[in-house]
Formats: C-alpha cells, sequence, structure tokens
C-alpha cells in the first residue's frame, strides 16, 4: 500500500495536477491542483484510509465564508471513519472574511460559487479508483454555512455525481444575504439606528413574553416562529428613552426582521458578536457587507451574481428525479445566516419541484430551538455535525452523517434527529415543506 500511495504522485488526470501524496498513520494523503479552464488554480487535498478500512464512500467538504482555506482537521476525522474525502480551497487563497480575491475576476467568481466542486470531485474520483482499484459506491457532500449552499450547488449543477447532501444553515441565496447584510448594517449605523445590549435584550423579552404557552423550555424557545409580538409597544413616546425603541431602532428591528431573524429566539451576545458590532475590524455581519460591496457587488452585475452563487429552488428538479436526497438543518438562533429565510427556502423547493411522492421524500429539513450558526448555543444542539461540538452516539439519528446514507443507501428517510448536549437530548422532526 506504500507503493499505490507514492505512485498516485505520477497519476495523470484531466485538467489537474497531483502535486504529493503522501501515507502517514496508515491515510494517504493526497494534494493537486486543477485548471479547468485557462486562469483556473483549484487546490484540493484528498484523504484514503487504507483499503481494509474504506467504507466504500467518497464524502466532499465545503467551505465557510468567502473560502480560500483547507481545513485538515475534517478530513483526518472524515479518514478515521472509514471514509475517503477531499476538499478544496475554491480557487484561492486566504480567509473566510476577505473576498478581495475576486475583484474584477470572473474566473475565480466562478471557482468559488461553482466550478471548484466539480473540479475536486472529478480528480477525487480518479484517485479513489487508482487507488482502490474501484470507485466509491456512494458520493456525498457536507458542509455549513457557504459550505451548505455548496452542498445545494453540487446537487444543482450535478445531480449525477451524488447521491446524497448534508447542508446545514445554507447561505442560499448568497447575494440575497449579502444584501440583507449590508440594509441591516446601514440601519444599524443611521441616525437613532443602534441597537445596544440593552436594546438587543429588551427586544428578546419582549419577544418571549408573546411566545405561546410553554414553548418556552429551559430557557430555549422551541417554535420562535409562532411568537407574535406587537413592536409598536415599544415605540419611545416624547423622545428617546430607556424601556423604549425610537423610531430609527425600530426601523432597524424592522430590516432584521424582514430578513428573517428570529427575536424570540436570540441569544444576546452571538447578535451583539455578529449583527450589533460596533467594531468595524471585527469578523462581523459588516465585514461580509463591506467585503461583498466592494469586491462583488461592484465588479460584477447582480445577474451575473447571482448565476455563479445562487441556487434556484427549481434547480433541484434533476436531483429529485434523479432520486438524490437532500438531509439540511438550520439553528433558530443563527445570527449569521437568517434562518427563516432559510425555512423559506426549503418550502419554496416544495413548489417549484415535481415528481411522485412528496418533497419531503427527497429533502428534509431540520430547525434546532437554540442552536447558533452550525453548531453551538444553548440546549442539545449536537448530532454529529461538527468537530467542535463533543462526541455524541455514533448511529443513525444522533449522526447525521450515517442518518443520510441509512436514507440513501437502506432507503429509511428521517424521521428526527436526537440533538444532545448539556446533560440532555432533544428529539428533532422535520419541518413541514
Amino acid at each position: 500500500m506504500d507503493d499505490r500511495c507514492a505512485t498516485l504522485a505520477k497519476l495523470a488526470l484531466d485538467k489537474a495536477v497531483v502535486e504529493s501524496a503522501v501515507l502517514s498513520d496508515g491515510i494517504c494523503r493526497v494534494d493537486g491542483s486543477a485548471h479547468p479552464v485557462p486562469g483556473s488554480d483549484i487546490r484540493f487535498t484528498v484523504y484514503l484510509p487504507a483499503a481494509e478500512r474504506w467504507s466504500g464512500r467518497y464524502y466532499q467538504i465545503g467551505n465557510g465564508g468567502f473560502a480560500g482555506a483547507i481545513h485538515l482537521p475534517t478530513l483526518e476525522e472524515g479518514a478515521q471513519r472509514g471514509d475517503a474525502i477531499a476538499a478544496t480551497d475554491t480557487g484561492h487563497r486566504g480567509h473566510g472574511f476577505d473576498a478581495s480575491w475576486a475583484a474584477g475576476n470572473p474566473v475565480a467568481l466562478a471557482d468559488y460559487g461553482w466550478r471548484s466542486i466539480k473540479a475536486t470531485r472529478d480528480a477525487a474520483q480518479a484517485l479513489v479508483g487508482a487507488y482502490y482499484g474501484r470507485a466509491p459506491k456512494n458520493h456525498y457532500f457536507m458542509g455549513c454555512s457557504n459550505g451548505g449552499r455548496m452542498a445545494l450547488m453540487a446537487a444543482a449543477r450535478w445531480p449525477e455525481d451524488w447521491d446524497g447532501v448534508i447542508a446545514g444553515a445554507p447561505a442560499n441565496p448568497w447575494t440575497l444575504q449579502f444584501r440583507n447584510f449590508g440594509e441591516i448594517q446601514d440601519r444599524m449605523r443611521a441616525e437613532g439606528g443602534w441597537l445596544g445590549p440593552s436594546e438587543l435584550d429588551l427586544i428578546r423579552r419582549t419577544a418571549r413574553a408573546a411566545c405561546p404557552a410553554k414553548t418556552i423550555r429551559n430557557g430555549i424557545a422551541q417554535q420562535p416562529g409562532g411568537c407574535r409580538p406587537d413592536w409598536s409597544r415599544l415605540a419611545c413616546a416624547g423622545g428617546a428613552k430607556a424601556g423604549c425603541l425610537s423610531i430609527g431602532q425600530l426601523a432597524t428591528l424592522g430590516r432584521i426582521i424582514g430578513a428573517g431573524y428570529e427575536p424570540a429566539a436570540m441569544d444576546v451576545d452571538d447578535w451583539q458578536r455578529w449583527i450589533a458590532n460596533p467594531d468595524t475590524s471585527a469578523q462581523s455581519q459588516l465585514t461580509f457587507a463591506e467585503q461583498s460591496r466592494q469586491y462583488m457587488f461592484g465588479p460584477f452585475s447582480p445577474a451575473a451574481l447571482s448565476d455563479n452563487l445562487d441556487v434556484r429552488p427549481a434547480d433541484l428538479q434533476g436531483f429529485r428525479d434523479r432520486g438524490g436526497r437532500i438531509l439540511s438543518y438550520f439553528g433558530w438562533s443563527d445570527a449569521v445566516i437568517a434562518p427563516r429565510l432559510g425555512l423559506d427556502w426549503y418550502r419554496s423547493v416544495g413548489r417549484a419541484t415535481r415528481g411522485p411522492g412528496a418533497p419531503t421524500d427527497f429533502y428534509r429539513l431540520f430547525m434546532v430551538p437554540g442552536m447558533q450558526h452550525c453548531q453551538g448555543g444553548a440546549g442539545p444542539v449536537n448530532f454529529g455535525q461538527s468537530l467542535e461540538a463533543p462526541a455524541g452516539v455514533r448511529q443513525p439519528g444522533y449522526d447525521i452523517r450515517l442518518t443520510l446514507e441509512r436514507w440513501v443507501e437502506q432507503g429509511s428517510p428521517p424521521d428526527r434527529l436526537i440533538g444532545q448536549g448539556d446533560g440532555r437530548s432533544v428529539t428533532l422532526r422535520p419541518a413541514a415543506i
């Protein structure tokens, strides 16, 4: 097997090159780059466990934010599970809050938006075949945030390439999310529009007071979409003062709610860190707003951006027709990607796609009370979705990858996920579509 790993360094790939292949601790790590069109330089890394440990599955991992790097611990964890697994930097080097690579570079924009997914998959497919002497039996894509958008993009553009995808808190439509970021930040910084910690706490308390009885459990809003506060009652009479909101602050709140965030599920510290952060140098919503305005909406037309970055509901028709499966999740307390926008988009897929059976036969979304962006938050919010979450039970229902695998390979659709944390567990049910 040592020789087999080393020989991958000489493997000829279509529009890609292998730069190194090294065996370490029973895992063959392959680094390379793909060049599907002139100007593309898409770096990828593939981890291949020993043949006797290989599950027969191939996983590809998405990237957060503006990408620019490959997260090796995720590849290591996947290979330890027995999966062949790959990731890409999406065609540029940098960090997830920097979009300067996109300025005036349509090749880089397309690589980031969609092309790197296919280039990495094709190169990895050849490497897997050469290493094991056979193709994977199943192909999966998994990601959260922009990685969740990439999972939907993989399913939409290349339905024949994938059997199932996990789309966590998908940043889709990405262009709409970027516009919402900018408009919220404009409101925040308009005269009288800033929401500080005391205002955020007032908003949270007001929203929770309007929640249906018994839907706040262990301090967590279980159904925040059902809370119906009358925000006009918070309006200050006769000028701004404590315990009320000015006209400008109410306008800011209205824009935040209109973007799809849920005040009843708010974690005040998380909203302050992400949405209401006065530090212009922080990695926050403001950073995404400014970066996307300068380097994406500045050089490119809205149509060009949407064509490269967004998945439309009807785009998933081919994946549905082929029998692909989408397993998705969203935290109700997400302060990064708006949870209600994600829920609305999911339901729009049900209206836009057609076929035998129900839309939930191919696409299921789980809304998680108390969970923040992708992972973390209050209560039992861990179901195998993140390396940052404590280790949980390794079986379907408790582990989202095993849940998807059972759905794809055994035809058993998931009727629940089991969230764990804080010494408790909770049963999550799929959202209605």
